[in-house]
């Protein structure tokens, strides 16, 4: 079965989207049929990543794959260094920090779901040794153990 948001595969049985949280009761042969199917190496868009993570901008539920969190992230990165070069003192580029923080932590912790982690390892990053295992697990492929993490309820 495949989401009608988002177009990844789901299990039959799953009553939400495990990538993007949509709710699956609703979807029934006809919005299935319709539905284009996606291809083995499909994933989210530079400009999906960017929608998806402010859309979602404090949400700490859920799931976020690979290509969701780091494309978030490079764009994180790229305003910020941008700003940097626009405003040398680095207030803009302070300001634009702050404003992405919470989206930021946000997707990390979808990302450290699907991975089967609680988002709380983020605080990991406050060593900098930690930022080793961090990096590590936000790069890793997701899991079944990610699954406890999906948005359930109605």
């Amino acid at each position: 079965m495949f989401c009608p948001e988002c177009g990844k595969e789901t299990p039959a049985s799953a009553r939400f989207c495990s990538h993007c949280g949509a709710s699956l009761a609703a979807t029934g042969a006809i919005a299935q049929a319709a539905l284009i199917l996606p291809s083995a190496d499909d994933s989210m868009s530079f400009g999906q990543s960017i929608h998806t993570c402010l859309s979602k901008y404090a949400d700490f539920k859920g799931r976020a794959g690979r290509p969701e969190y780091w494309w978030f992230f490079l764009f994180c990165l790229l305003l910020g260094w941008g700003a940097g070069l626009i405003d040398r003192s680095g207030t803009l580029a302070g300001f634009i920090n702050l404003a992405f923080l919470l989206p930021s932590l946000a997707a990390a912790t979808r990302r450290l779901h699907d991975t089967g982690r609680s988002g709380w390892w983020q605080l990991l990053s406050l060593t900098v040794i930690g930022l080793i295992p961090l990096f590590y697990w936000l790069a890793c492929s997701g899991n079944e153990k990610g699954e406890r993490f999906e948005v359930r309820g109605g």
